[in-house]
């Protein structure tokens, strides 16, 4: 799934607008038992059509879904801006190792210089 905001699948035969007319009961009747034949056969889409049927008006269900989106959006903008600092903490804790290690390095061979 390469578009994270976007949850249908393109070989779903079944689309938004479906889904609405099905449950408007605006569909024909080879459209409607397509939809109950996906229904039978996958509890995903099952679940997704009970659920649509629980609004009670459209505008509802457009709403929801925009604050879905909205969601989905914020949380991985969070995801992401995380990540960028885990990598920035991540560089500059090696800096800070590679620093650590330089010194002992020109700790000993100042120590061994002397001692000769």
């Amino acid at each position: 799934m390469e578009d994270l905001t976007n949850i249908w699948n393109a070989e779903d035969e079944l689309n938004e607008e479906q889904l609405l007319d099905y449950i408007k009961g605006k569909s024909g009747k080879e459209i409607m038992h397509g939809i109950e034949k996906q229904m039978a056969g996958s509890s995903f889409v099952n679940d997704g059509v009970e659920g649509l049927q629980q609004f009670s008006s459209t505008q509802k269900i457009n709403a929801y879904v925009q604050q879905l989106n909205e969601d989905m959006h914020r949380k991985l903008h969070n995801k992401q801006s995380k990540k960028r600092k885990e990598i920035t903490m991540l560089s500059w804790q090696m800096v800070a190792l590679i620093s650590v290690i330089i010194l002992c390095v020109l700790g000993y061979v100042i120590i061994a210089m002397l001692r000769k």
